[in-house]
Parts: structure tokens; C-alpha cells; sequence
């Protein structure tokens, strides 16, 4: 039931999320975004882009944390529009405490899409971040707290792209919260 509640929860936020829109390092720690000063993420025409990825697996480093011993959803998809990533607990190990999904999703937007709805929503948090702002975008979390766990959504935008990261809060595993998933969404924004 825990993990039903778990994959509805971040299933309604990755909905909620993109219904706003018209070798690994496997060290325990979440990568810093200042380590990528050689690229800032932008196009020939001043947007951030996400041309280069590739493949799913190419998410991994940024989540080794997170992903450790999850399986890879069967309809990951790139293309150069949209970018869907997903891991979860396999089907043989769906005990509670390891029940989890994580989610990153990549999509080409130019405009500012229209948060003022989920703006009032309870669970909205605004993340100010001084890269966020220098370079004209907005950043939030959404939490759908469903008592021995919570599902977060973070989500951060630039010029010509939006990125949400989908995690939550388990027991005895490191929180993936709006703060952990907005240095996500920058590393992978600024290694490309």
C-alpha cells in the first residue's frame, strides 16, 4: 500500500509538473554545480539546452544517491523536445522501507509557463537560488506529505527549459527535497 500511495504521489506531481508546460561517480554526496565551470548549459541563441543528452543513463551520475539498487523504468524516453527518466524498487522488493520512485523530466520551454496555480496549493515552497535568478528563471518545490513519507517535486526554469525532479522523503534513506533536487537540476543543466 506504502508504495502504491509512494508511485501515485510522484505520479500526480510529475503530472501536475508537466501540466504547466504549452563512469558514474558513485559517491555519497550530490554533485555541485560549480564543479561544471567550463559550459553554462546555453544554446547558440542564449537558452539552456538539453541537446545532448542522449540516454537516460546519462541522468545517473547526478542521482547516485538516490537510485542506488532501483530499476530503470521500461518506457524511459529522450527525444529533442522532452525527456523522461525514471528508476524504481524492482517487483521482488516492495518491502515499505524501500519502496521509492525517482523522476527527472526534461522539457523544451521557452516562455515562462504559469505556476500562479500551483502557487496556492498546499506544499508549494518558492526556492530562491542566486544562479536560478541570475539567470532569469524560477525555481519551487511541491511536497505531498502522505505521512511515513512525502512525495517532493521540484521544478526549476530557465530560458528554454524545464526541469523537474521527482523524489520524496523515505525512512532511513537520504531525502531527495526541493533543496537536493534544485542541485540536480542545476548539474544537469550547466554539464551540458
Amino acid at each position: 500500500m506504502r508504495k502504491f500511495l509512494l508511485i501515485l504521489g510522484t505520479g500526480v506531481l510529475a503530472l501536475a509538473f508537466s501540466g504547466c508546460t504549452s563512469s558514474a561517480d558513485t559517491s555519497e554526496e550530490p554533485l555541485d554545480s560549480s564543479e561544471y565551470t567550463n559550459s553554462d548549459g546555453r544554446g547558440s541563441d542564449g537558452e539552456f539546452s538539453f541537446s545532448n543528452i542522449k540516454s537516460c543513463d546519462e541522468m545517473e551520475p547526478f542521482l547516485n544517491v538516490w537510485i542506488d539498487g532501483l530499476t530503470p523504468y521500461d518506457w524511459n524516453t529522450v527525444s529533442s523536445t522532452e525527456i523522461h527518466c525514471g528508476w524504481d524498487t524492482s517487483a521482488g522488493n516492495v518491502a515499505p522501507d524501500e519502496a521509492r520512485s525517482i523522476e527527472v523530466n526534461l522539457v523544451q520551454q521557452s516562455e515562462l509557463p504559469d505556476y500562479s496555480l500551483l502557487e496556492k496549493m498546499k506544499g508549494y515552497e518558492r526556492l530562491d537560488d542566486a544562479w536560478v535568478a541570475e539567470n532569469g528563471g524560477v525555481a519551487f518545490a511541491m511536497t505531498i506529505d502522505i505521512g511515513i513519507s512525502a512525495a517532493i517535486g521540484t521544478t526549476i526554469w530557465v530560458p528554454g527549459v524545464e526541469v523537474t525532479v521527482s523524489g520524496g522523503r523515505w525512512a532511513n534513506l537520504p531525502e531527495l527535497d526541493g533543496p537536493a533536487g534544485l542541485e540536480i537540476a542545476k548539474n544537469i543543466l550547466v554539464s551540458r
